[in-house]
């Protein structure tokens, strides 16, 4: 079919190919970006799980330095316990004097450790509340990813239609252009930032904005033959005025 149409109307196929290609990559690229939303939500959720695994942690080593402590303490009891009974059977000033030394020893130890038990409790209890707080905002940042992940999966599901939408309609106009002349704009399109033909106005290439050769310009507006930017390489033309394209369309 593409063959039998004039060189000028499969251009005009390509503007139109353009235009509908340049609306894809658009949404392709935002349909690209959307996953990129959810970063800062992850990596917010990362930080809040290694400071609830540091904070659990220490609160596990305070709970374990509490029972250590504790079972010093009943050992310190039962030694205390030993010594006043060894208090009461002294039979001499000597005996007397070291039992009693002993026992303030003894009660000396207790009352560091209460204080270490005392500590240890102190720090667990805090530790846990931290992390109590911290777990909430982790459930609370897990609600909002959810949420989240699906909105962006309906707006992923609605950009994926209008793309098929637009890769519909850009059959119609590839259709009408010659394969190689198909070939030649989807290569020179894939390394030139998607634009794979532009207008060339008053002598000038609207791509990169090099004027071209005088007796290029007058081949490009013959529009017998396609013609590329000496600079950039992308399809050149000249549009044609309005009453012109009125006849074509005819």
């Amino acid at each position: 079919m593409s063959q039998g149409l004039p060189l000028r109307e499969q251009l005009k196929a390509l503007e139109n190919l353009q235009e509908i290609d340049l609306k894809i990559d658009d949404l392709k690229k935002k349909k690209t970006a959307l996953p990129s939303a959810l970063k800062a939500l992850d990596d917010n959720m990362g930080s809040l799980r290694s400071s609830i695994d540091g904070k659990t942690r220490l609160r596990d080593e305070a709970e374990k330095n509490q029972r250590q402590t504790q079972a010093a303490m009943d050992l310190n009891r039962d030694r205390q316990t030993r010594a006043s009974q060894k208090l009461e059977a002294v039979q001499n000033s000597h005996e007397f004097q070291a039992a009693s030394k002993e026992i303030e020893q003894l009660k000396k130890l207790s009352a560091t450790l209460e204080e270490q038990s005392k500590k240890a409790g102190g720090e667990s209890e805090t530790l846990g509340k931290e992390i109590g707080e911290l777990t909430a905002k982790m459930d609370q940042l897990k609600t909002e990813r959810e949420e989240q992940a699906g909105l962006l999966s309906g707006q992923a599901g609605k950009l994926e239609s209008e793309i098929g939408t637009l890769t519909s309609e850009r059959a119609q106009f590839t259709a009408k252009v010659e394969p190689r002349i198909l070939s030649q704009y989807d290569r020179v399109r894939a390394a030139r930032a998607g634009l794979g033909i532009v207008p060339a106005i008053g002598g000038r290439c609207k791509g990169c904005n090099m004027m071209v050769p005088p007796q290029l310009f007058i081949e490009i507006q013959r529009c017998n033959q396609i013609h590329q930017c000496p600079s950039c390489h992308r399809i050149l033309f000249v549009a044609a005025p309005p009453q012109a394209e009125s006849g074509l369309n005819a």
